[in-house]
Formats: structure tokens, C-alpha cells, sequence
């Protein structure tokens, strides 16, 4: 699936820094060059997204600097820090402002952190995922919030509630975190960043909405 309209006018609104970039026949050589294989992703990454920096509007803390290989990386055909763990090989792949961890792509075109245990945890099955995020918060950046919920008492619970009352994102959701929306409300259950456990947030056209959707979901059982 392609990006979303928002999500491309959302990337062609960003500056992107040159260093970090390469076209398709540099980087397929580089990469044939370290003995890379099955490659597709780390070059779609590489070609088309790295030097982009993600924001939201007024919200400077929550950038994410998009980047893999620099120019002089591939120049000088310096030695990749790809690792295997478990079944996936991974690379650093950007750096978040204000997070204290590291983000990785793996050779499937995941986006993960590692956990407790120094396994990938996966937050998005695809980088185009974590970009429709982003554009989504961009477009959202002045709707109030209310604190992010970390202690999900009945998840299968909050999935029915969530997709009989509210219409899916498809665009932003996949396996590992869903988005929701209606008229008045946007909401996410989403992937810890320190591991598999699951957080909620609501977005809102007046706080006091949050609010009202959180106590309903307090009131179930469904939220501590």
C-alpha cells in the first residue's frame, strides 16, 4: 500500500539533509559491496527516506531524524554495524530527539527498539506506518490529549469497544498498534517502546472528550 495523501504532502513539507542520502544504483552497490543480502528494504529505506527529519508542529521534542547510510559511508565503503538478533538482522536506522533508545530497521523493513532482554521490539511493521503517524500528529498537533495509559486490563476488551464505536485508521494501523477516529476523537493503542506491552492515548477536539472516553473505559474494566 502506498502512502496516504496526508502522508505525502506531509513528507514534501520536510527538509531533507543531502549527507544522508545515495540514489538506487549507489546504494545497490554499496550494499552488494558489504555482501548484503535480501537488501530490498534497507534500499527502499535508504533511497527514498533517509535525511528526512519527522515533526510535529510545535512539538520539537518528538522529532525523529531519519537516517541510515551517509554519503561518506558509501564513498568509502565503510563496514555496516548490521546485527543479527534472533531471527532478524538489524541496523540503526534515525534517532529520536528526547527517547532513550536506539531504532532499528530490519531486513523485513520493521521499525523496533530492542527490549529488557536485548530482543527486537517491534513498534511498525513497516517505516510507512511510522510516517503516517506522524503526519496524522502533525495534523492533529492542537487537539488536547490526555496522559498515556500504560496498564491495559482487557485488551480483546478495548479492540471490540474501539472498533464497534469507532471507524480504524487504516493507513497508520497494522499488527503492533491501531488507530481510531470519529467525529470528535482519535485514539491509538500502541507498542511500548521498552517492550511488548501496550499503551492508550486519546486525542481530542476538547480535553473534556478524552476525558469522557477514558472514564467510560475506566468504568468497563477496560483501563486501570
Amino acid at each position: 500500500m502506498g502512502l496516504s495523501t496526508r502522508a505525502t504532502k506531509y513528507l514534501q513539507s520536510l527538509d531533507r539533509n543531502l549527507e544522508w542520502t545515495s540514489n538506487e544504483d549507489q546504494t545497490k552497490v554499496y550494499l552488494e559491496k558489504q555482501n548484503i543480502r535480501h537488501f530490498e528494504e534497507f534500499l527502499k529505506y535508504q533511497t527514498l527516506y533517509s535525511g528526512y527529519k519527522l515533526t510535529i508542529q510545535d512539538q520539537p521534542l518528538s522529532s525523529f531524524s531519519v537516517s541510515l547510510f551517509s554519503r561518506d559511508q558509501i564513498i568509502n565503503n565503510e563496514s555496516l554495524d548490521l546485527e543479527k538478533i534472533g531471527d532478524k538482522f538489524i541496523e540503526i536506522c534515525g534517532e529520536h530527539m528526547t527517547a532513550q533508545f536506539t531504532f532499528f530497521i530490519t531486513e523485513r523493513g520493521e521499525i523496533c527498539t530492542l527490549d529488557n532482554n536485548g530482543l527486537p521490539n517491534i513498534l511498525h511493521n513497516s517505516f510507512e506506518k511510522m510516517l503516517e503517524e506522524y503526519a496524522l500528529k502533525n495534523e492533529i498537533y492542537n487537539w488536547p490529549s490526555n496522559p498515556y495509559y500504560f496498564t491495559i486490563k482487557n485488551i480483546e476488551g478495548l479492540m471490540k469497544i474501539m472498533n464497534d464505536k469507532f471507524q480504524t485508521i487504516p493507513e497508520c494501523s497494522d499488527e503492533y498498534s491501531t488507530w481510531w477516529k470519529n467525529d470528535e476523537l482519535i485514539a491509538v493503542k500502541g507498542r511500548t517502546l521498552d517492550g511488548p506491552d501496550s499503551f492508550f492515548h486519546v486525542y481530542g477536539l476538547t480535553r473534556n472528550q478524552c476525558d469522557g472516553l477514558i472514564e467510560k473505559l475506566k468504568d468497563q474494566g477496560i483501563l486501570k
